[in-house]
């Protein structure tokens, strides 16, 4: 595949709306006693898994893009500095910004600062949530997902270019299936579930499952047998893995269905199962030759508009929802209508303020990719 679809930009937006309710709904449900809404917050807890999605579509888009350039001149500095313009200009001016108002924000939080930083700098702050005494201010807490990805590139890409697709294919099973084996083992003999849910929710080689899932996916689609086979069966895999993600979620109520509250069915198969129904998803986008409702779905234009803007909207979605729900706590608002007032206006800032980082800044770094094209 040499281009985005538009059907992956709308499962991109899809991902982001999932993470964002997750964090919103969470903190408007304090505003109300309502048991409606308290309902519909805990059904909002499943937006965890918009976080697997970026996983797996990372995975495949970034193979896809290794697997057809690794016989290029410039393979390894171009990836770099293309992947570089991408990601650490908008990360790093957030990261900066935040931690020079923290003493505002959130002033319990400026003696971590000088301890965090070199693990903000370096990608590694996923680890920092395993790391007894140390922790990361809630207006950076979504960037642990952003270390896994970085952590990610900065192997994947040899492993590419030094490996036969036969070889990968076998790295990309073993990830899997040790991380599925660990987890299984984590629940068996760990006696604290607790530290288990959080350790498999965070850690760096468990996650790179649904990476490794994408990643297989985009090998298979360079096989002509396998594309063609991926064409006939990937509608059915996506819709009984989706059943069985959904029946994991299920049966975790009325608890909280988020692997990461000592929930066992989630932590034992939640993320393999959303990995599977995300790899299956994308493949029957890409390779599908009709059009359908699905196709239909996913070429909306307003999802078609969080995919694009999904970057900003990740990193910028929490400071917004802190900052207002300070304020209207502060107030004394309270009752149902602050519940929805609180959703719309957190949604409305990040989407708006996301439109504009995107038109004064990120495509602009995004324009200085035409330095680094492969020939």
């Amino acid at each position: 595949m040499n281009e985005r679809t538009k059907e992956l930009d709308g499962l991109r937006g899809i991902a982001v709306i999932l993470v964002m309710a997750l964090h919103i709904f969470k903190r408007a449900d304090i505003f109300t006693a309502n048991g409606t809404l308290h309902f519909i917050t805990s059904l909002t807890s499943v937006g965890w898994v918009g976080v697997d999605i970026f996983f797996v579509l990372s995975g495949f888009l970034i193979t896809s893009i290794l697997l057809k350039t690794r016989v290029k001149a410039g393979y390894f500095k171009n990836f770099y500095m293309r992947r570089a313009l991408r990601i650490f200009p908008l990360y790093f001016v957030c990261v900066a910004v935040i931690l020079y108002f923290i003493p505002r924000l959130d002033p319990v939080f400026v003696p971590e600062i000088p301890r965090v930083i070199p693990f903000l700098v370096l990608y590694q702050q996923n680890w920092i949530n395993l790391l007894d005494g140390m922790w990361l201010t809630l207006y950076l807490s979504v960037t642990w997902s952003l270390a896994i990805e970085e952590q990610f590139y900065l192997v994947w890409p040899a492993a590419v270019y030094f490996s036969r697709k036969e070889t990968l294919v076998k790295m990309s099973i073993w990830v899997i299936v040790i991380s599925i084996l660990a987890r299984i083992a984590g629940v068996l003999f760990w006696d604290d579930i607790g530290f288990v849910s959080k350790f498999f929710f965070y850690n760096t080689f468990t996650r790179f499952e649904q990476l490794a899932f994408g990643a297989l996916l985009a090998i298979g689609f360079t096989f002509t047998e396998w594309r063609e086979r991926l064409r006939t069966i990937s509608l059915p895999i996506f819709l009984v893995s989706l059943i069985a993600f959904l029946i994991l979620c299920f049966i975790s109520l009325p608890g909280i269905p988020h692997p990461i509250y000592d929930n066992v069915p989630l932590t034992l198969g939640g993320y393999t199962a959303a990995s599977i129904f995300t790899a299956a998803l994308i493949g029957y986008l890409v390779l599908s030759s009709e059009k359908t409702i699905i196709h239909n779905f996913f070429q909306n234009k307003i999802l078609i508009f969080f995919g694009k803007h999904s970057y900003s909207m990740y990193l910028l979605h929490m400071s917004f929802a802190l900052i207002l729900l300070d304020f209207f706590w502060k107030d004394g608002y309270r009752g149902w209508q602050i519940y929805v007032v609180y959703i719309a206006s957190v949604f409305g800032s990040t989407i708006l303020v996301s439109f504009l980082t995107w038109h004064l800044f990120e495509k602009h770094m995004l324009d200085l990719k035409k330095y680094f094209e492969y020939e």
